[in-house]
C-alpha cells in the first residue's frame, strides 16, 4: 500500500475553491500514535501562503485560530494560534502533491481499504467538513475508530466532536446533543460531569495516546466530552479532576 493517497480533489463545501484532501498511511505524531491521518489543504495555494491571505478559509473555515490575513509577503496569518505547524506536514504533504506522487483512491473500495481495521483521523489539519461526507463514509466504513473535529455548525455530530472556544460555545453544542472538545484556559473550568481532560495532554500526565483514547469520535463514542488546557497546569491537580 502506499503511503498516501488523494482521496479528494474539487471544490471546497466552505467556499467552492479548489481543495485536496490526501490521507498519509503511517504517523509518528506523538500525542495521536499510528493512525491514518488525512490532510485538506488549497490545491493551488501552498499551506503557508493561503494561511497569509486569508485563502486558508476554503479548508478552515470559521476557526478562529486561523489568525488574520496579513499584508506581508511572506510569513503566515497574523495572530495565528493553530497549533498546525504549516511549514512541516502541510507543507511537505503539498510539495508531495505537486509533484505527483500520490495516487489516487475514487472508488468506496479503494477509500475504505485505506482505513480498514485502522484508526482514522478526519482533517488532521483543515476542517472535515470541507470534503464531501461520501468520501468520509468510505473512508471509514472499516475502519476501527475515528476521530475528527470541526469549528463549522456541526453537520455529523455522530462521528465529529464539535471544537468549543468556551462555555458558552459547549453548552449550546451540549444542548443540541453534540460532544465537543474545549480548549480550557485552567484545569478549574473544566465542567465536572460533563468534561473529561484528555488524557493525552500534559495535565493529564499524558497517560495514553489518541490511538489508546478513542474519545474524540462525536457520537459514536459513549462519554463525557473532551476539553484540554491551553497551557501548562499542575498534573496533580488534573489527576483530582480526571478520576
Amino acid at each position: 500500500m502506499s503511503n498516501g493517497y488523494i482521496i479528494y480533489e474539487g471544490p471546497s463545501l466552505l467556499d467552492n475553491k479548489p481543495i485536496v484532501a490526501i490521507a498519509t498511511i503511517d504517523s509518528s505524531n506523538k500525542k495521536t500514535g499510528s493512525m491514518v491521518q488525512t490532510w485538506i489543504i488549497r490545491s493551488d495555494i501552498d499551506p503557508v501562503t493561503a494561511s497569509r491571505t486569508g485563502e486558508d478559509y476554503s479548508i478552515c473555515g470559521n476557526c478562529p485560530h486561523r489568525g488574520v490575513a496579513s499584508d506581508k509577503t511572506t510569513g503566515q496569518a497574523l495572530n495565528r494560534t493553530c497549533y498546525v505547524n504549516l511549514i512541516f506536514a502541510p507543507n511537505n504533504i503539498y510539495k508531495s502533491y505537486k509533484r505527483g506522487i500520490y495516487k489516487r483512491a475514487t472508488t468506496h473500495k479503494e477509500l475504505r481499504a485505506i482505513g480498514l481495521l485502522r484508526g482514522v483521523r478526519l482533517g488532521s489539519y483543515g476542517d472535515p467538513l470541507a470534503v464531501n461526507r461520501s468520501i468520509w463514509d468510505s473512508l471509514t466504513s472499516g475502519a476501527e475508530y475515528v476521530t475528527a473535529y470541526t469549528h463549522q455548525a456541526n453537520t455529523m455530530p455522530e462521528s465529529i466532536m464539535t471544537s468549543a472556544d468556551n462555555l458558552e460555545q459547549a453548552e449550546s453544542a451540549w444542548s443540541r446533543n453534540e460532544r465537543t472538545f474545549r480548549v480550557i484556559s485552567s484545569i478549574d473550568k473544566l465542567v465536572k460531569g460533563k468534561e473529561i481532560l484528555c488524557p493525552a495532554s500534559k495535565e493529564a500526565g499524558e497517560r495514553v495516546q489518541c490511538a489508546q483514547c478513542k474519545l474524540c469520535g462525536g457520537n459514536s463514542v459513549k462519554g463525557k466530552s473532551v476539553a484540554i488546557v491551553a497551557h501548562g497546569t499542575s498534573k496533580r491537580k488534573a489527576k483530582e479532576l480526571v478520576e
